[in-house]
């Protein structure tokens, strides 16, 4: 559903902003102006609760991408030409290697399906950092990386964890700002699991990514029935939902992150 929806915005969008030249993105729910991308992911939930209907869809659509172009605008570029309009902005991601629009992008390993990558965070999408951004701000990648990590963990320090009671203890991220799936890369949010899930400051649990806007984390003692059945709803997760990422299961601590 989330595919009809993202195509009736586009249609608004090149109708409206005809100049940015948007097109549909190589993932379910995203549209792309060749150097941002916007996922339709929140503005999907909204209309679903209401907050706009039919009847004001247009104008609501219209509004909501003026003001994040005018924020664009603001900066002259998604990706800024100076540092220090660029650092507290920096974050890391995680996307699917199917994308085909990141051959220019800075991307590292994370799994055989899944890159890690440095984008440029701004309100309702973000923008791909390359060679060249990095070159003219003079850093290096390594660096560029611990800061766009850190960067996520300052966004919201007090991080919603939800810890669901019950027989098996599942830990969840799920906090819809983009980069939940990326804090797995995080050293102290996977302690933080960690800890929720064993009542150990260190350890080993499971975790999945199989979205980009969701995260789960089990005990590596879970009965092998209830891993298997947890094993496959995140495969269908990672078939499901926008913004598809892995649907690998990893064994994670505070020090590194392995694939089961």
């Amino acid at each position: 559903m989330i595919e009809s929806f993202t195509e009736r915005v586009l249609r608004i969008l090149q109708r409206e902003f005809a100049s940015r030249r948007f097109e549909l993105g190589d993932e379910p729910g995203v549209i792309t102006d060749g150097t941002v991308t916007y996922g339709m992911s929140n503005l999907f939930a909204q209309y679903r609760q209401g907050v706009f209907t039919d009847e004001d869809f247009d104008e609501a659509i219209c509004e909501k991408f003026t003001q994040i172009l005018q924020l664009l605008d603001s900066a002259s570029d998604a990706i800024p030409e100076r540092w220090e309009d660029a650092k507290d902005r920096l974050r890391v991601q995680l996307v699917s290697a199917k994308l085909t629009n990141l051959s220019n992008a800075i991307t590292f390993p994370f799994a055989d399906d899944v890159h890690a990558s440095l984008v440029i965070d701004s309100e309702g999408g973000y923008a791909y950092i390359r060679q060249v951004d990095l070159d003219r701000w003079q850093q290096t990648a390594i660096d560029a990386i611990e800061l766009g990590k850190r960067n996520i963990v300052a966004s919201m320090p007090q991080l919603p964890l939800a810890v669901m009671p019950g027989e098996v203890r599942l830990a969840v991220i799920q906090t819809g700002d983009g980069y939940d799936a990326a804090r797995i890369l995080i050293p102290e949010v996977r302690l933080q699991l960690i800890q929720e899930l064993t009542g150990e400051p260190t350890g080993e649990v499971y975790a999945a990514v199989p979205n980009r806007d969701f995260f789960i984390a089990w005990p590596t003692d879970i009965a092998p029935p209830i891993h298997a059945q947890l094993v496959e709803t995140v495969i269908l997760d990672s078939q499901r939902q926008s913004h598809p990422l892995s649907e690998r299961i990893f064994r994670i601590t505070g020090e590194k992150i392995d694939l089961q």
